[in-house]
């Protein structure tokens, strides 16, 4: 005998199935559902055609489901819901009314582009759920390839070859002092110069302790390092009241009140970087990903005028 289990039964079967055993008989549900009722029969016979049983004693003026009737019936209804579950979960995925995000960002991207992202794109879509985890560039390329992330925003290009960048923005190390230093009151200094004066860091592991001893290196010239942070916030404090001079990428003043300090241009060499969004190579990105894309894009344009224009 044939056996539902090993034959497809297509889920309008069931449909068809379900309406005539809710109506108690094929005229009145091929009425209520809008088919002709020799079309309904028809597809009913194929039901039972494929699970190799009757599901009805037909008769004149009757019409009530046999033993294997019953027993479908109860699995029809739960599957038919299941489907009609799944479908609106789907729906309110693909229109970002539910949702799971998870994200990485490099420590600087994390405090000054990460906030205002976040803010805009909870914003717009309250039902979407993020997890966004401040790592290293080692870790969060490993977490991208494990899919423990679905992007990550950092240097381009990644050092994983599995994985693909869309470019940010590109930015330089600028040197920061405090608004009444001298040196604030110039447009640029070189990195020879900059060797004269006491250094205030990001710690050995951070990708911009790298670029600057990789700029010093070119410049034939040892930086005078005399203090290291891993607080960018606690940096900026400790420059802004005289504390040394920072070197710091551009982004790290992005939102901070004007006048605080002041950024001056490095040159011979400029040290600089390219920042961008990852995310695995091949991997259809979910909505939710593409949204928080877009909105990220707007913040950094944003960003990146004001800072300009300052």
């Amino acid at each position: 005998m044939p056996s539902i289990l090993d034959n497809s039964v297509e889920l309008r079967h069931l449909r068809y199935f379900v309406a005539v055993a809710n109506a108690g008989g094929f005229t009145r549900a091929a009425a209520i559902i809008g088919l002709k009722q020799p079309t309904l029969s028809h597809q009913i016979r194929q039901l039972e055609q494929t699970i190799g049983t009757p599901l009805f004693h037909r008769a004149r003026r009757l019409c009530r489901l046999t033993a294997a009737g019953e027993l479908l019936l109860p699995y029809a209804r739960r599957i038919i819901s299941d489907m009609e579950d799944a479908r609106r979960s789907l729906n309110d995925l693909s229109g970002l009314r539910r949702g799971t995000l998870h994200l990485a960002a490099l420590p600087v991207a994390a405090h000054y582009v990460l906030p205002e992202t976040l803010a805009r794109f909870r914003a717009e879509h309250p039902g979407i759920r993020v997890r966004a985890l401040e790592l290293s560039v080692d870790d969060m390329e490993r977490a991208l390839v494990r899919g423990e992330v679905e992007l990550g925003i950092g240097f381009v290009p990644p050092s994983e070859t599995s994985l693909q960048a869309q470019a940010l923005y590109r930015e330089e190390l600028v040197a920061v002092v405090a608004p009444d230093d001298p040196l604030s009151q110039k447009k640029t200094i070189t990195v020879g110069e900059l060797a004269t004066r006491p250094l205030v860091v990001p710690p050995a592991g951070f990708g911009t302790r790298i670029l600057i001893l990789s700029a010093f290196a070119k410049a034939r010239a040892t930086p005078m390092i005399a203090l290291e942070l891993s607080s960018l916030d606690a940096l900026l404090s400790i420059v802004a009241r005289g504390g040394g001079t920072g070197v710091l990428p551009e982004s790290a003043l992005w939102g901070r009140q004007a006048g605080e300090t002041v950024a001056v241009r490095i040159q011979r060499p400029t040290p600089h970087r390219q920042m961008g969004l990852l995310h695995v190579r091949g991997v259809h990105l979910s909505p939710a990903a593409e949204a928080f894309t877009a909105v990220l894009a707007d913040v950094v344009q944003a960003a990146s005028a004001v800072q300009v224009a300052g």
